[in-house]
């Protein structure tokens, strides 16, 4: 498969005043194996900011905190983590290949990200979500909202990238400050973005408890179970699950009520019950946002 020949798509680079631009790409004549396509991503991606993370520039997986790089010297912490995982599992893929040099490069360049990960990463208990263009942290104790995001922590363990001990740490503060027992949900970050004069984007606009802004956003949280299960913790990984579980929130009439959607159907978002509908914007005037997207 790695073999196979894949033309590229042709079109206007993004210009470094906009942040994107709809258009309809054309089919280049210039074509490459899937092998080389993987490596020109990878390439592609190595741009790094001042502390040694990859640059989040209008969002990484989190596409709201579209702001937090608007001048370009922005970094994720979190994108330490997930691209520390792409790098040593295509390691393995370059070896399999007989492609030495790249393999050496990748893992090089692993290496590197983890130890800016040590070193410039952790907050104490817990590690940092980003930076800011200016340098401020994103995900640490110093800021008055979001002072600890939990894909951060998840990723730490996912990845492999982070130190044992820490990761330890990290993931006994998502329990503390995250797991909303009391809601049956996990949420993304907390403090929810309010009042500060934090701006990390459109996540802002959010009302606090919804979605992306302190809600939970299932994909992540599953992500927090599928930690916790990685450490090794079973039993807080089976309860986790059964929180996420859909079957487990439409038990009785009263709870089905509340889920408001089938019981087969994971919803991407969850809030307190105790956020108005008119307030989250949804329509639903109960425990789930109803978006399954």
């Amino acid at each position: 498969m790695l073999d196979e020949s894949i033309n590229f798509i042709q079109g206007c680079p993004v210009n470094a005043d906009e942040d994107s631009y709809y258009d309809l790409p054309g089919h280049s004549e210039e074509a490459a194996s899937l092998y080389e396509h993987c490596v020109r991503a990878i390439l592609n991606s190595l741009k790094f900011g001042e502390h040694g993370f990859p640059l989040i520039g209008s969002g990484d997986w989190n596409d709201s905190m579209n702001l937090v790089g608007q001048l370009g010297k922005d970094e994720s912490v979190w994108l330490g983590f997930s691209h520390y995982e792409v790098l040593k599992c295509f390691t393995m893929v370059a070896r399999t290949r007989g492609d030495v040099s790249f393999a050496d490069r990748c893992l090089w360049e692993a290496e590197g990200l983890r130890r800016n990960i040590e070193s410039h990463g952790w907050d104490g208990k817990w590690y940092l979500r980003a930076y800011f263009d200016d340098g401020s942290p994103l995900g640490s104790t110093v800021n008055p909202e979001c002072q600890i995001d939990s894909i951060a922590q998840s990723w730490s363990v996912l990845s492999g990238a982070g130190e044992h001990e820490r990761s330890r740490m990290a993931m006994e503060s998502v329990d503390e400050r995250l797991v909303r027992r009391e809601y049956v949900l996990i949420q993304l970050l907390d403090p929810p973005f309010d009042k500060s004069e934090l701006n990390p984007g459109y996540i802002k606009g959010y009302v606090p408890g919804v979605r992306e802004n302190g809600g939970q956003y299932t994909h992540a949280a599953i992500w927090v179970a599928m930690a916790f299960a990685r450490l090794g913790d079973n039993h807080r990984t089976w309860k986790l699950f059964n929180m996420i579980n859909p079957m487990n929130h439409a038990r009785s009439p009263e709870e089905t009520a509340t889920y408001k959607v089938e019981p087969y159907v994971v919803a991407a978002d969850v809030r307190p019950r105790h956020i108005p509908a008119a307030a989250a914007g949804h329509g639903i005037r109960a425990q789930l946002s109803g978006c399954t997207g």
